[in-house]
């Protein structure tokens, strides 16, 4: 039928190179995109190379702070990461707090401090490389010891391990 196909959407290479430190204007891009042709954003995200959870989240940062009078410069040096985790939180009234806040916190105390946590100097980050069969032994034992999933993500998995550590350290 006339009318009904949808041309795919081209994406300049320009735009393409945008995505990282100028991911405000591909956030904006990509946000134009899901309000006007939102059968095409998944596949305008892939060509810009953005995985689709990056994607939502960029769109949801532009959403938040476009309209807030902060300096683009400012929002870029806070990062992606740590604005997507302010973008629930913040509005017209705290977004200074908040915004003054991020540029001295690290990604994941800005996290914890949002969900009310205290942040704990002596915490420390571990890394772990599981190939499929190892995770899902990973995330069984966690499951067992406490561990929620949620989404695809195990929450209180700190605490989930530390009681099996403790478990083996205590024989």
């Amino acid at each position: 039928m006339k009318g009904t196909e949808t041309k795919a959407l081209r994406v300049s290479q320009a735009l393409i190179d945008l995505v990282g430190d100028h991911f405000l204007e591909a956030a904006r891009y990509l946000r134009e995109i899901q309000d006007a042709h939102p059968t095409e954003f998944v596949s305008v995200a892939r060509k810009l190379k953005v995985g689709r959870r990056k994607a939502y989240e960029l769109v949801r940062i532009d959403r938040r702070f476009h309209d807030l009078g902060i300096a683009p410069d400012r929002l870029r040096q806070i990062g992606w990461t740590k604005l997507a985790h302010l973008a629930s939180h913040v509005d017209a009234d705290n977004v200074e707090k908040w915004l003054a806040l991020a540029e001295t916190v690290t990604a994941h105390e800005l996290k914890m401090l949002l969900r009310g946590k205290v942040i704990d100097p002596e915490t420390r980050a571990v890394v772990l490389y599981l190939d499929k069969v190892q995770y899902g032994i990973f995330e069984t034992a966690l499951l067992t010891a406490g561990a929620i999933k949620d989404s695809g993500c195990l929450l209180n998995r700190e605490a989930a391990l530390t009681r099996l550590l403790d478990g083996v350290v205590a024989k």
